[in-house]
């Protein structure tokens, strides 16, 4: 095979030990010429027209002669280069080996064919499947769109690996309707083996957007059978007809691919799951703004996929599977958001439920910071302009499960059929379904895992949430595509869009919290009682219709009292538990290290016994920090009764505790006041709330600091605790920091599982109430130039 180079120069290739014969149409004339040893004899056959050329024996290199052609006077040149080289000579078995490792399922492979279609240009797709369970039933995918020329058929279609996707001026836009366009790779053309053996195409081009139509059109058959271990790729006809009559496509352009001896399906179920995907190829939201680049003011009349079959049950199943923009105004909580470049977000939340229309909200965001709910992730990967994803859309939308709740909204059959089917979060490149996200058994955003391990009023699960992120090729050109079409290649920018995504999901979560507490505030009308208190109460109403009351008031009391103790009790020691259990790791993280630096003091000691004077003194304060931890741990961990409370005592333990996070992220932490204060409380209980509180404000004052790196403000941050005793004798910790502040209301902030942590659990704040409320306290918080607590007794 030739390939001509500047019009004037032809290459050709042989193997050492092999001769090549060219056959020329015109007169060729020698003499020969040609500079330096050609390794090698040329030979002219005069009457065939014909030049051999044998290279000498394990000769391999190339060379170049001249030689004359043409009819007389009008003889012409052109220079012909000889290559002597060893070629890969793969078997035809290949084809099928690279066709299933890239297109791993049928629902892909039918996907491709679309995605093709569509690059076209096509209005309309007719996917027809006849006899679909069965070896002899077919596959016909046909389209409306430009279709393919001769030429392309033979230099693009049977040439795999062979893009044609990018035109001369490396436009990504399709010619007539300007769609970005989907295939690339030149992977397609797999994916007809995926389904069948056998293939017949029948394509008819038009140049010109259908203002003309070339005079002929193209078929091809192809049987993958041949494609066998025992021969080689070149030795596989290929039957390509030009039919100068149109017959298939007598009046329109377009292309028609007919697959048979096909690989049968298994049920109608799976089929009816494949039109399900296949209908979700392009996002049912249409994208706010970063998609339509170049189609804004497009007269795109989009492509309809029309589904066929002579199955009457599967066409009934079919019929019935609905729209996925059905689903979508059926959400009680629906969130739209655009996340730029440099991880900020802009988002419009609403809630609206039939039952809850008092309540119903509308709210749009100004522009916050997605990397602050992630403040230890982001502070090792830092969001830089070479890995940033670049900027993409996300929506997501919601429903309550409750049989209740979707029994008023009329959804108990529409969650079965449409919503639960089509739960969880998708990504669309361009408009389209970048699979396998959002499919029942990738749950890549670790939702199941998260409502696994939180309570269900405070995460969003898989099965009651659609999510739909919008990419692009423009915005977001290092997200790509893994070759087989099963995901996105894992890379920084991956990972910074994964967390980014995580980080806009928790927003939306937290929006729904604060919908969740208010109905959960609007159906409380009465304190409910447990059931012992009940119980209790009605022996005491037939005590007094007995007129009994004298003989067993006072042992029902009693019997009260006791049980109220013993709650009290079991509820102390939970509550207890459950403050360890979120503050444990601090001073275990604090005894740590000072061991490790103890173990090393000791290696030094031994390495050095001149130096002993100085190490000795620095065992001795390490000895010492550790016992500090240890004594503030005892504080907290050891069983405890209500007592008399050194406030400043409960500071400077927090202090302890907290070191080594104030040193790293060089906080300053200040104690004000000079008199002693004492309060009656339980003193584990009361660390552990001072605790928690000192815990946050490190948190979102990392945060900040970590916000700001970015623009190089220099930030000192500083966290103040003040012991007061007021003028009424009542006395309260203010803990005070210089971070940015609340931004929701306080009494949000108390109710459990509402965190803006993406990772947090919302118990913090919650915890520190109940332990206030136990110690006959309050908790109160406000802004002032940063966040303000006030733990008052």
């Amino acid at each position: 095979m030739a390939d001509k180079i500047d019009n004037k120069v032809y290459t050709f290739s042989v193997k050492p030990n092999n001769n090549i014969v060219l056959n020329f149409d015109e007169p060729i004339y020698p003499p020969f010429s040609w500079g330096g040893d050609i390794n090698g004899t040329l030979n002219f056959d005069k009457k065939n027209n014909q030049l051999t050329y044998t290279p000498n024996k394990d000769f391999s290199g190339s060379f170049m002669f001249k030689l004359n052609y043409g009819n007389n006077p009008d003889t012409k040149s052109i220079d012909i280069n000889i290559q002597v080289a060893n070629t890969f000579k793969p078997r035809a078995r290949i084809i099928k080996i690279i066709g299933q490792e890239l297109i791993s399922n049928d629902v892909i492979a039918l996907v491709e064919l679309i995605k093709n279609s569509f690059d076209a240009d096509a209005q309309n797709i007719d996917l027809t499947l006849n006899n679909i369970f069965n070896s002899d039933g077919e596959i016909i995918i046909k389209d409306d769109g430009s279709g393919m020329t001769y030429e392309k058929i033979i230099n693009v279609w049977l040439e795999p690996a062979t893009p044609d996707k990018k035109s001369k001026n490396n436009s990504t836009f399709s010619k007539c309707f300007e769609r970005k366009l989907l295939g690339e790779k030149g992977i397609g053309r797999f994916a007809v083996h995926r389904l069948g053996n056998k293939i017949e195409l029948i394509t008819r081009a038009s140049n010109d957007c259908g203002k003309t139509k070339s005079n002929y059109e193209t078929k091809v058959d192809i049987d993958w059978n041949e494609f066998t271990d025992e021969k080689y790729l070149d030795e596989i006809p290929v039957k390509i007809v030009k039919n100068e009559t149109p017959e298939f496509f007598k009046e329109d352009t377009g292309t028609y691919i007919r697959i048979s001896d096909i690989n049968p399906w298994k049920n109608i179920k799976a089929v009816k799951d494949a039109i399900i995907k296949i209908r979700s190829l392009e996002s049912p939201i249409k994208p706010k703004k970063i998609i339509h680049h170049k189609q804004e003011n497009s007269l795109d009349p989009g492509a309809v996929i029309n589904v066929i079959t002579d199955d009457n049950e599967l066409q009934k199943e079919i019929k019935n599977i609905k729209s996925l923009k059905d689903l979508l105004e059926t959400a009680f909580y629906k969130f739209s958001a655009i996340v730029d470049e440099n991880g900020k977000i802009i988002y419009d939340y609403s809630f609206k439920r039939p039952d809850y229309k008092d309540i119903e909200r509308d709210e749009t965001s100004l522009k916050d910071d997605l990397k602050k709910y992630k403040t230890e992730w982001f502070e090792e990967h830092q969001l830089t302009e070479k890995n940033s994803p670049g900027l993409f859309e996300v929506n997501f939308f919601a429903w309550d499960l409750e049989t209740a709740s979707l029994k008023v909204a009329g959804l108990a059959d529409y969650y079965k059929n449409i919503i639960k089917p089509n739960a969880g979060i998708r990504i669309y490149r361009d408009n389209f379904r970048v699979w396998p996200y959002g499919e029942p058994d990738e749950d890549w955003l670790n939702l199941d895992l998260t409502r696994l391990n939180a309570p269900s009023e405070r995460s969003v699960s898989r099965n009651q949430v659609f999510g739909a992120i919008h990419i692009s090729s423009i915005d977001n050109p290092n997200l790509k595509d893994q070759s087989n079409r099963e995901g996105l290649i894992i890379s920084e920018q991956y990972e910074q869009f994964y967390q980014l995504v995580s980080s806009a999901l928790s927003v939306f979560a937290r929006e729904r919290k604060k919908d969740k507490i208010k109905m959960d505030k609007t159906t409380e009308t009465k304190k409910v009682f447990d059931s012992v208190t009940e119980t209790l109460s009605t022996l005491k109403n037939k005590v007094e219709k007995n007129n009994h009351s004298t003989l067993y008031n006072s042992d029902i009391d009693n019997i009260e009292k006791t049980y109220k103790t013993k709650i009290n009790d079991i509820l102390e020691r939970y509550m207890m538990a459950a403050a360890i259990g979120i503050s444990y790791s601090i001073p275990i993280h604090e005894m740590k290290l000072r061991l490790t630096s103890i173990k090393h003091v000791i290696d030094d000691l031994e390495k050095n016994p001149l130096l002993q004077d100085l190490y000795l003194r620095q065992l001795a304060d390490y000895v010492k920090e550790t016992d500090d931890i240890i004594k503030a741990v005892t504080s907290i961990m050891s069983r405890q009764k209500r007592q008399s409370v050194d406030l400043r005592k409960v500071a400077n333990n927090v202090k302890i505790l907290k070191e080594s996070d104030l040193k790293k992220y060089d906080i300053d932490y200040e104690i004000i006041g000079n008199k002693d204060i004492f309060v009656e409380a339980v003193p584990g209980l009361l660390n552990t709330a001072v605790l928690n509180v000192v815990d946050n404000s490190i948190y979102w004052l990392r945060t900040k600091h970590n916000l700001l790196r970015q623009s190089l403000e220099n930030f000192q941050p500083k966290i103040t605790v003040e012991l007061v005793q007021n003028e009424d004798n009542r006395s309260f910790i203010r803990i005070k920091d210089n971070g940015n502040g609340f931004e929701d209301p306080f009494d949000l902030l108390v109710e459990p599982y509402y965190s803006r942590k993406s990772d947090g659990l919302g118990l913090g704040l919650y915890l520190v109430n109940e332990i206030m409320i136990r110690n006959g306290g309050r908790i109160n918080g406000y802004n002032d130039n940063g966040a303000v607590i006030e733990l008052i007794f």
